[in-house]
């Protein structure tokens, strides 16, 4: 799997989300939210966590986090006329490290901070059934005179919900 660091950089800057007052939250905007007051304040990253998939690195401190959602299934588990469906959703969670030295150890830091914040509250909030680590890949591009170091963190957040409910 290729990630290509020189153009994730470059992407244009994401804007925050936009609450639509009135609208209730999905039980997958609620997970993200958690997710995100859990991951806040790391020793590593900090307050430097960003709820978007396209960021540019460029204008935000690093070491730094970035958390978004993807790769929803669902399958019922309660075939009555209001079926119970038990969703799997992949919470993504890339941490990001410029500098010259260090940057292995760095990485190191940021997935057991992360790994252990959410085993912490791994429920999220009791929104989950459970939250798991499936999957760790990392990255490295040393174009330049700070190499940049990237890890994508997966997590199978599991949950129950209502057919037809948010």
């Amino acid at each position: 799997m290729q990630f290509g660091l020189a153009s994730f950089a470059e992407l244009p800057f994401a804007t925050e989300d936009v609450a639509i007052s009135g609208i209730a939250k999905s039980t997958e905007q609620l997970i993200k939210e958690a997710a995100t007051t859990t991951l806040t304040g790391l020793t590593t990253t900090g307050s430097n966590i960003f709820v978007s998939r396209v960021h540019n690195l460029e204008q935000i401190k690093l070491p730094a986090l970035l958390l978004y959602t993807r790769d929803l299934e669902s399958e019922p588990i309660v075939m009555n006329p209001a079926r119970t469906l038990e969703k799997n959703i992949t919470l993504h969670v890339e941490g990001y490290v410029k500098q010259n030295a260090n940057f292995d150890d760095k990485i190191d830091d940021i997935c057991q901070e992360v790994e252990e914040a959410l085993y912490g509250n791994r429920l999220l909030n009791n929104l989950a059934k459970d939250t798991f680590l499936n999957e760790t890949l990392v990255e490295y591009e040393s174009t330049g005179d700070n190499p940049l170091a990237r890890v994508v963190m997966d997590f199978q957040v599991v949950y129950h919900h209502n057919e037809g409910s948010l």
